[in-house]
């Protein structure tokens, strides 16, 4: 009864979120001009440019059956370089909790996980009689139901194909239990993690409704915390978003359709993706629903040179590069503790056939 009741409820923010939903788009189509795009115009779309070892970016590089993309790029030596980051053993977890209400963005197929059980633990006490018996041990036991781009998450390159092709020149997923590039796919990844604190550099926490972080932002925020973007980094951003998630609604009331944050998120904008290529950025992850800026998608923007609709930092990281993008995370801690440079862990569920899959990063420092 319990697991039924907590089930209406998630369907009852979901009904109401998808109204506000809407009206987020509604909003994000009065977007302001932005003067990057005449930039962007005189500029080719990374995926659209032939690559070094193959028909695109990087496939072919680490030959035609690798699935595992810039994640090759991480040597042994980098890996021990960057435990030499850790001095004071502190460990932070930078994936959020799951649970019925777990930060994501609200549609008909992204509801919030539910867990029912499958053995109540009275199932092991009862004697032969029926009668119950303290002395017999009790066990409970359970099942998940979830979307796999709920809460903190992992986008492999199962997620995003052109041409009916995956990275590397993959088949697409059809079915999606025979995903090439899937999760099982990625095994691990360990490297040299760097924060952006965006929001504290630029004075805004959280950063305003449908800023486009540029790369100037990222270069300045990293000139002020004294740290380095290097090649082969896991790069995180923080936009200080996630905190809309909780955030009342006008009159001071829980507000299950979250309304604040399914405004036109603050982002990375398309103008960094040629600075991200060329330092070999194996990840890159924010506190935000995509990561980039642009999203919910605003039909009306259309990049003049790109072509692409929605999501240009989605195609040239996952489709293109064979790199990996982090969203949902959980990033505030880091921020306090000014964490800035730190060992970088991620061992995700070895999902076969996962086009995206919930995962719990570790910074250590």
């Amino acid at each position: 009864m319990q697991c039924l009741k907590s089930l209406l409820v998630g369907l009852g923010a979901l009904a109401v979120g998808v109204c506000f939903w809407s009206l987020g788009v509604a909003t994000a189509q009065q977007a302001p001009q932005y003067p990057l795009d005449d930039k962007l115009a005189n500029e080719p779309a990374p995926w659209t440019v032939p690559g070094k070892w193959g028909k695109r970016g990087n496939w072919g590089r680490w030959g035609e059956n690798d699935k595992r993309g810039m994640l090759n790029y991480i040597t042994p030596d980098m890996i021990v370089k960057a435990a030499g980051l850790v001095k004071q053993g502190k460990v932070y977890a930078l994936g959020e909790e799951l649970h019925a209400d777990v930060p994501r963005v609200i549609t008909p197929q992204r509801m919030g996980i539910q867990i029912m059980q499958d053995r109540d633990g009275y199932d092991r006490v009862a004697s032969p009689s029926g009668a119950f018996d303290p002395k017999r041990y009790q066990v409970g036991a359970s099942f998940t139901f979830m979307h796999n781009h709920t809460g903190s998450h992992l986008d492999t390159f199962a997620h995003i194909y052109r041409e009916n092709a995956l990275y590397n020149n993959m088949p697409a997923p059809k079915p999606v239990d025979t995903a090439h590039g899937d999760a099982a796919s990625v095994q691990f990844m360990v490297g040299r993690g760097v924060l952006l604190d965006v929001a504290k550099y630029k004075g805004s926490d959280p950063l305003p409704v449908d800023y486009w972080i540029t790369l100037e932002d990222l270069q300045n925020t990293a000139k002020a915390q004294n740290v380095e973007i290097r090649k082969g980094d896991v790069l995180l951003v923080r936009t200080g978003w996630r905190k809309t998630w909780d955030e009342p609604d006008s009159a001071g009331r829980l507000d299950a359709a979250h309304t604040k944050w399914h405004q036109p998120q603050p982002g990375v904008g398309p103008d960094c993706l040629k600075f991200l290529n060329d330092m070999e950025i194996v990840a890159i992850g924010a506190d935000n629903a995509a990561v980039e800026w642009g999203f919910p998608a605003k039909p009306q923007y259309t990049r003049k040179a790109f072509g692409f609709l929605a999501l240009p930092l989605h195609a040239d990281f996952v489709w293109n590069r064979g790199a990996y993008i982090l969203e949902i995370l959980n990033l505030d801690e880091l921020a306090k503790d000014r964490a800035y440079e730190f060992l970088f862990v991620l061992g995700p569920l070895l999902l076969r056939g996962g086009i995206g899959v919930p995962v719990n990063p570790i910074a250590i420092r």
